[in-house]
């Protein structure tokens, strides 16, 4: 009898186990077979880098009732896969261009789509092998990448059947918009940067020649893009003004002064603008106004024609100078602790939209079939 080895060695168990078990077919699901079926889909990590420990617990887990549930007498399927991630992948190739001097303008479409396929043939490589390692009893005959023909296939399908019924229409509608990548992005890939910002305070002049309001802003170049100036309800400060006009400073555009619920009379003045095109929150108080929708920055973070004067310019090198063309108009300036990225913009954007009100009906009516069966 050979002698059991003092310690665990991993680089020499993994691959025997892996090696057997895929020999024997162990963990392939039988689609004929007369068992109970029982299957799972492991969330697809992403092609960006490497597995960390995060995923060693989260595949730990489904790979234990797997397992037991082969011990119980199920013909188990448990699908892998890896997903392609978009935009995250492209960042990381692009980070690793920028580290060799090069952007993804300077290899152009098709050698950049190669560069990109290279990574994500060498991150799953890598993370096939991480998995293999654990020893994963997924069904590996099975395995599917995210845009693999079959999988891009019925998503096309899927989404042309949406467009069909109505559920998908393309329309204009906020989105987080990234100049440097040209596109939009989801609320799920954006991260928040909490940051200390100015906040500053500038008076709109009253169109009948009065004083008019202050106003508060951490984002002073997209005033340009204002349509109104907010107030609560039932802020009595603000009650004999409603209904009146001010004076967008340096456009000279009339803004309505409206009465909406949204505003936090606590923040800043109590008054607030109302630029539609560059905020979510506003975005829905113009469409509960019918407010004008002004967009000043365009999809590579420039001033538009709106932005009057400042027209071509880049957002930042804009924001300095509305600042300085308002001196004589700010009242005060202080530090604000506020959660927003220097880097992404929010803009009204042509888009492909879910009427997810339709949806949510739709699935809640599924929800009470399945529930009386």
């Amino acid at each position: 009898m050979s002698e059991l080895p003092k310690g665990f060695d991993h680089a020499v168990v993994d691959p025997k186990w892996d090696a057997f078990w895929e020999s024997i077919g162990a963990f392939k699901a039988d689609p004929d077979s007369n068992r109970p079926g029982f299957s799972m889909v492991l969330p697809p990590p992403n092609v960006t880098g490497s597995l960390h420990m995060g995923h060693a617990l989260n595949h730990t887990l489904p790979d234990i009732v797997a397992r037991w549930k082969r011990m119980q007498g199920f013909d188990v399927l448990w699908l892998p896969g890896t997903d392609h991630a978009g935009i995250a992948t492209q960042n990381v190739v692009e980070k690793h261009l920028a580290e060799e001097g090069k952007t993804r303008h300077d290899l152009g479409r098709e050698a950049f789509v190669a560069r990109v396929w290279e990574w994500v043939k060498k991150s799953h490589g890598t993370i096939t092998s991480q998995m293999r390692k654990l020893g994963e009893s997924v069904d590996w005959s099975r395995e599917r990448f995210t845009l693999d023909e079959q999988l891009s296939a019925a998503v096309r399908r899927v989404f042309v059947t949406l467009y069909r019924e109505g559920l998908i229409y393309r329309g204009r509608y906020i989105v987080n918009w990234c100049p440097r990548c040209r596109t939009a992005l989801s609320d799920l890939e954006v991260l928040h940067k909490e940051t200390a910002g100015r906040l500053w305070y500038v008076r709109y002049p009253g169109e009948d020649g009065g004083p008019g309001v202050t106003v508060a802003t951490t984002r002073p170049e997209t005033m340009l893009g204002d349509t109104a100036v907010a107030v609560h309800p039932d802020d009595e400060r603000y009650l004999p003004l409603l209904g009146r006009a001010v004076v967008l400073p340096i456009v000279g555009r009339r803004l309505p002064i409206i009465a909406d619920s949204a505003v936090d009379p606590a923040f800043g003045t109590g008054a607030v603008k109302v630029t539609p095109a560059h905020d979510p929150n506003d975005f829905q108080m113009g469409l509960r106004h019918n407010l004008e929708q002004v967009s000043v920055i365009d999809e590579d973070g420039r001033m538009t024609a709106a932005a009057g004067p400042y027209a071509g310019q880049d957002r930042f090198r804009a924001r300095a100078a509305v600042v300085v063309e308002l001196e004589h108009l700010v009242k005060t300036e202080s530090r604000h602790a506020g959660l927003f990225d220097f880097f992404l913009e929010v803009r009204n954007a042509a888009s492909q939209i879910v009427d997810r009100t339709s949806l949510a009906d739709l699935l809640e009516r599924n929800r009470r079939v399945l529930a009386q069966r």
